[in-house]
């Protein structure tokens, strides 16, 4: 591609819990180049791409990074460090247990591991009452009909369209529910399907947000050679199971591995997916993935043993400084991306 006006650029963002510090972390350095490649001007993430997409806390990003100025509608309220801040203000908040909390529910496999409160008075306090269609760009965030068993997705054209106008606290909120580990939440948007978190089913959106690219507009349609595509991950774990520990590990044992296994062999899978399609028509270039394991890096300090619900703050500092780190690992490429797409 020779014209970056003729790109339709799409960003997608994985679901990982307290670990969307990373992507944020990343997208601040993303918007950064942009800012230089645009001469210094103020622009904010959410007004450069065409489509965003996110899973779980990939959703709680693409909402913020989308969110409407008050004095601007048409241009984005927040910025990659403003949701990067959210993050590290309110994330040992969101995922804080009660000692009663953890007593009674054994480590998440006989109740949920958090509240749910405060992750909805967080998002009523930044998302106030904006449906999902006051959004600045179009968005896709993936979730999951509970009642039906199938895949939901919420979008501006099924909002406007089919008058599902929801505020995007409550998909934000929804679409950020594991069942194992927050409460569950009754549905609060207006076509009253019962969702939890799009984790349970495609961690890593990107291949969604391609599908729903392709069907964005009915006349003077996208065509697959002009999409660009940024996918960020939430990072890695290190863990390895062996063939002994899988004979060994039991029902409650695979259980806790499971969650991690789907959720990043899922991530995995679209991203060779996508990676070998773009490849395929000759057009490598156009797509980016920007994810690592936690123990690409040297750092005395960092805990190779992270999970998405172990939240305190030097934990939340740590994956501040992954993501940064990641991001600088890709230094080129992020530059590469913006100057031949932005």
């Amino acid at each position: 591609m020779n014209s970056n006006v003729e790109a339709f650029k799409i960003l997608s963002i994985d679901g990982g819990g307290i670990r969307g510090i990373v992507p944020a972390a990343v997208l601040t350095e993303v918007e950064r180049a942009i800012r230089k490649q645009m001469r210094g001007s103020p622009v904010r993430i959410g007004e450069c791409f065409d489509l965003i997409a996110g899973t779980s806390t990939g959703g709680i990003l693409t909402c913020m990074l989308l969110f409407p100025d008050k004095k601007e509608p048409s241009r984005a309220r927040f910025s990659a460090s403003d949701a990067l801040r959210l993050y590290m203000e309110n994330g040992d908040d969101v995922f804080e247990r009660s000692v009663w909390q953890m007593i009674v529910n054994s480590g998440g496999l006989s109740n949920e591991k958090y509240s749910a409160n405060t992750l909805e008075r967080i998002l009523s306090y930044y998302f106030e009452d904006i449906s999902i269609n006051e959004l600045i760009r179009p968005c896709l965030i993936t979730a999951y009909d509970s009642e039906k068993y199938q895949p939901f997705f919420f979008n501006q054209n099924d909002a406007r369209n089919d008058q599902r106008g929801s505020l995007i606290r409550d998909v934000a909120g929804e679409g950020a529910t594991l069942p194992t580990s927050f409460d569950a939440v009754l549905p609060a948007n207006r076509c009253g399907i019962p969702v939890i978190d799009g984790g349970a089913f495609t961690n890593n959106p990107a291949a969604c947000a391609l599908v729903e690219a392709l069907g964005l507009r009915s006349q003077n349609p996208i065509r697959f050679s002009e999409i660009v595509m940024l996918s960020l991950g939430t990072g890695q774990r290190p863990e390895s199971l062996s063939y002994g520990q899988c004979c060994n590990e039991g029902l409650t044992g695979w259980i806790m591995q499971l969650v991690g296994i789907l959720m990043e062999g899922v991530s995995q899978t679209v991203h060779y997916q996508l990676k070998t399609v773009f490849e395929s028509i000759g057009k490598r270039n156009q797509y980016l993935r920007i994810d690592g394991t936690y123990r690409d890096f040297d750092l005395e300090d960092f805990d190779p043993d992270l999970t998405s619900e172990d939240v305190i703050p030097e934990t939340m500092k740590r994956l501040e400084r992954f993501g940064r780190l990641l991001a600088e690992s890709h230094r080129e490429d992020i530059q590469a991306f913006v100057q031949s797409y932005f």
